[in-house]
C-alpha cells in the first residue's frame, strides 16, 4: 500500500506559490452565503470561483494565499485550487447564525 503525505504546506500550483493562510476564517450564514473574515475586522462575500487549476497531490484542503498578490485567496478541496472572486462586506448578527466551516477537512463545502 502506497503511504501518501497530505501537507498544509507553502506549494507551487500554476507557478504561483500559495501559503497557508492561517489568518483567514470561512464563514457561512443562515441563507447559505460563505465569506472570509480575516483579521482586524476585514471581511469579504464570496462571490464564487475566478479560476480553478489542478492541485498537486499531497496538497492539503484549506485556504492559502498567493506569496505575490496577498489579497488573492485561493481554496483547495479534492476539485483543485480555487482562485476565489470576493466582494468586502460585513458579518451582520441579523444574518446568523454563523457557522465556522473547516476547509482542511473539507466540512460544509
Amino acid at each position: 500500500m502506497e503511504h501518501r503525505t497530505i501537507r498544509y504546506a507553502r506549494r507551487r500550483v500554476a507557478g504561483r506559490l500559495l501559503e497557508p493562510n492561517r489568518a483567514q476564517s470561512l464563514w457561512r450564514n443562515r441563507m447559505g452565503r460563505l465569506y472570509l473574515a480575516a483579521p482586524h475586522g476585514r471581511t469579504e462575500l464570496i462571490l464564487g470561483v475566478a479560476e480553478t487549476v489542478p492541485a498537486p497531490k499531497g496538497m492539503a484542503w484549506g485556504l492559502y494565499s498567493n506569496e505575490d498578490s496577498p489579497f488573492e485567496t485561493w481554496l483547495v478541496d479534492r476539485n483543485g485550487a480555487h482562485r476565489l472572486a470576493v466582494a468586502p462586506a460585513s458579518l451582520i448578527d441579523a444574518y446568523g447564525p454563523w457557522r465556522r466551516i473547516n476547509p482542511r477537512i473539507g466540512e460544509g463545502m
